[in-house]
Formats: C-alpha cells, sequence, structure tokens
C-alpha cells in the first residue's frame, strides 16, 4: 500500500468548502490506505480467490497547520463537534507532464477525526504546527 505526499506548496486542500491555506510551507499533505483493496484466499491446487473489499477505499489524510492560525481554529472546533462532524472535500496538484499542464485531484467523502490532533514544529520554517488525521471513507485519484 502506497502513501502518496502532495506537496503544501503546489496543492489546494479544500474541506466542506474551506480553502487550507495555513499549511506548512515545505511540507508533504499525506494521503495513506488504511486497508488492503482487495483479499485473497490461495488454493492448495494454485488457484486463487480475490475479492474487492468494501473498506479498500478508506485513506488517512494528515494535515499540518502552523499553529494558532485560522485553519488550526477551524479543525479544532471540527473534531470537538459532538455529534462528530461529516467532512467532504478535494485535495488538488498542479504538475506539467512533456510540456502539457495537468492537475492530480483526490475526492475526499465520509471524513471524520479519528486521532487527536498533535503538536510538531516544521523543520522547514521553524513554526510550531498542529497536526491533524482524517480518515476518509472513500479516496479516489483523478487525473
Amino acid at each position: 500500500m502506497s502513501v502518496v505526499n502532495l506537496l503544501t506548496d503546489s496543492t489546494t486542500l479544500i474541506l466542506d468548502g474551506r480553502v487550507f491555506n495555513d499549511l506548512a510551507e515545505g511540507d508533504n499533505i499525506t494521503i495513506a490506505p488504511v486497508n488492503p483493496s482487495t483479499s485473497r484466499i490461495n488454493s492448495i491446487g494454485g488457484g486463487v480467490n480475490i475479492i474487492a473489499r468494501s473498506d479498500g477505499g478508506v485513506r488517512d489524510v494528515t494535515i499540518r497547520v502552523q499553529l494558532m492560525s485560522e485553519d488550526d481554529v477551524i479543525l479544532n472546533l471540527w473534531e470537538k463537534q459532538r455529534p462528530a462532524k461529516i467532512i467532504a472535500g478535494s485535495a488538488k496538484q498542479s504538475y506539467n507532464r512533456d510540456g502539457t499542464d495537468g492537475v492530480e485531484s483526490w475526492s475526499l467523502e465520509g471524513g471524520s477525526f479519528t486521532t487527536k490532533p498533535t503538536r510538531t514544529s516544521n523543520s522547514t520554517d521553524g513554526n510550531a504546527m498542529m497536526e491533524y488525521v482524517i480518515q476518509f471513507r472513500t479516496g479516489s485519484r483523478n487525473l
């Protein structure tokens, strides 16, 4: 299971219609699969049964924002909301391949906070950061 790192300098993160601008400079937004996409049952005779898992699209998205920024305040409010806030959004990163511009985008649906935020430091700019992990029911990549 591979982890995707989107550079914050070239990525637009939108959650529940809000554009996040206080991401750590020179950092990454991490999109990591939580479960395998398929399950396998191997037979003695050399056959294999491959089944798509219903939870195969679940993704953990890790973002770091500047401590006490507007984004930190919003994420903190969302994390404390009861009942749990359901989050949807997208992450879009521009790229250039063979002289042609393109956009890699991730559609993120059914998200909620599964981990308490962590205070950390960013080695690039030295600012204090808050790290949030939001688990999404579905995270699909589009090119």
